[in-house]
Parts: C-alpha cells; sequence; structure tokens
C-alpha cells in the first residue's frame, strides 16, 4: 500500500483465489455495517466487491495464484486493489458503452462492470504503484 490508512478498516490482503473470496467479504461487509451503512448498502458493496474480485481472480490473474488482493473500508468508501495489468472497470471492457443501450444492442459480456459502475453513489479508478485502486462510495 502507497499511503498508510486512519480509518476504520486499514486495506488488508487477500489471496486471489476463488476459495478467499467468503473471507474478503465478510471482512468488507463487517466493516461497512461498523461504518453505520444500512443493509441494502451493505448488499450493493458485496455484490460489487464478488464481481471485483472474481474479475481480478478470473481475467486479472487467469485463475487462482499466488498473488494477492487488497480490500479495505473507510467510512462509506469501500477500497479494492489488486497488482494485475491496468484495467479501469469505468472505461475499458465491454459494457463499457452507454449504460442505456438495449441489452440487445450491447456486447457479450461487461454486465458486472456495469454493476461496478451503478451500485456506488460514487465510483472512482486510479493506478498507481503498480495498482488498479477502485474507491466506490456507498450510500
Amino acid at each position: 500500500m502507497d499511503e498508510k490508512e486512519t480509518d476504520n478498516a486499514p486495506p488488508l490482503q487477500f489471496p486471489a483465489r476463488l476459495d478467499a473470496i467468503p473471507a474478503a467479504m465478510t471482512f468488507a461487509a463487517s466493516a461497512l455495517r461498523q461504518a453505520g451503512l444500512a443493509p441494502g448498502a451493505v448488499a450493493r458493496a458485496e455484490l460489487i466487491l464478488e464481481e471485483l474480485l472474481r474479475n481480478s481472480i478470473l481475467h486479472g490473474y487467469g485463475g487462482d495464484s499466488t498473488h494477492a488482493v487488497w480490500v479495505g473500508v473507510r467510512g462509506r468508501v469501500l477500497r479494492y486493489e489488486d497488482a494485475a495489468p491496468p484495467f479501469d472497470p469505468l472505461s475499458d471492457g465491454p459494457g463499457a458503452e452507454d449504460p442505456a443501450l438495449p441489452l440487445a444492442q450491447r456486447k457479450v459480456g461487461g454486465i458486472g462492470l456495469l454493476l461496478i459502475r451503478q451500485l456506488g453513489s460514487e465510483v472512482a479508478y486510479t493506478h498507481i504503484g503498480g495498482h488498479n485502486r477502485i474507491e466506490i462510495t456507498l450510500q
């Protein structure tokens, strides 16, 4: 991590393996509940986080690996990082087209990326220190 966290749940490192997804989600959900988020916001965060984890593991790292992912919570903000090749879910890949397009006119894939973009009230992406960092503000 590039900066010291002084928030309620500094980022924790999890292995980039599908069997680690439940632990990462449990950690984030608990921290978000402690931050006072409503159950609906926590459920949205869990959907977002599962999509981010699966995308990193399956697409970024090419499957279960010895790499890592990081999950943290700062108030209403869910922070996710991986060290996979740079990928901006806000503008890259399938589903980056206009969300108003009818499903029949969209490219195959990318629905999970659409979820990431739309379930948070704010979503920001940066590539810093060799990491993809996504911060999602939840309401």
